[in-house]
């Protein structure tokens, strides 16, 4: 499997910094097997907030977060982030042929097997990630089928991000919609990857956020991470399908 990965290369695509570690196991997985992981972020973060409230301006913490993101990807094993430099919660709005295009350019470049991104409910509703995910998708379903890769879309277990889902509606942040709607059941996902071994390595890409993540035991977002070290959940969006009962992303290519 070593062998066969290292010609190959995925592309995650992910809307903001730390986004990543939404899906971090399957690329710590893919880089460990040879594969050469790279990541395109949409945005730099620039409108988020610095929980330890140090930085103010909206340039400065683009700034952080990109050096952030750097280093989470160090801690996965993959290699630096390029960014589509689209607007921190306005990539609804940006030009979406533009962003289109740019996300074909990467996977033309790149040719990766597979590309990763967030669901079509963009893990708990952000407007960002939802049209991220559009955009993404929209990339490799307009590439000709001998040039697309598998699109994977990570998955959540239904309502898992629900708290989250409300927390962002009272910071305007999300779509509206019905939280019930948010993830999928059991009986829907075609990829479950144990990332148990390498949940440290996850956590570590987790602490390179530390503007905006704390992971401390006992803390709001290491509750609802925790399952995320044990197994992460994809389906299929486009490209080559995965032979049923795939414990492999590369499966079936």
């Amino acid at each position: 499997m070593a062998a066969e990965a290292s010609s190959r290369r995925v592309l995650g695509c992910f809307p903001h910094p730390d986004d990543e570690m939404f899906a971090s196991g399957i690329l710590a997985w893919c880089a460990d097997r040879g594969a050469e992981v790279h990541l395109l972020c949409a945005t730099r973060g620039e409108r988020g907030t610095d929980r330890h409230g140090r930085i103010t301006s909206d340039a400065a913490l683009a700034m952080h977060r990109s050096g952030e993101l750097a280093a989470a990807c160090a801690e996965l094993g993959i290699a630096p982030p390029a960014f589509a430099e689209l607007p921190d919660g306005g990539v609804a709005t940006a030009n979406r042929d533009r962003a289109v295009a740019l996300v074909q350019d990467h996977v033309r470049r790149l040719r990766p097997a597979l590309v990763v991104s967030l669901g079509p409910d963009g893990a708990y509703g952000h407007r960002d990630h939802l049209a991220w995910t559009e955009i993404v998708t929209a990339a490799v379903r307009g590439l000709p089928a001998a040039e697309k890769p598998r699109l994977l879309h990570a998955v959540f277990p239904r309502r898992h991000f629900a708290r989250l889902y409300e927390l962002g509606r009272k910071a305007g942040a999300v779509a509206e919609l019905d939280p019930d709607e948010l993830g999928v059941d059991a009986d829907q996902v075609q990829l479950r990857l144990d990332v148990r071994p390498l949940a440290e390595r996850k956590l570590a890409g987790c602490r390179a956020h530390d503007s905006q993540l704390d992971v401390e035991p006992g803390s709001f977002f290491r509750r609802i991470f925790a399952p995320l070290l044990e197994e992460e959940w994809y389906v299929v969006a486009d490209g080559p399908p995965l032979p049923a009962g795939a414990t492999d992303p590369f499966a079936g290519l």
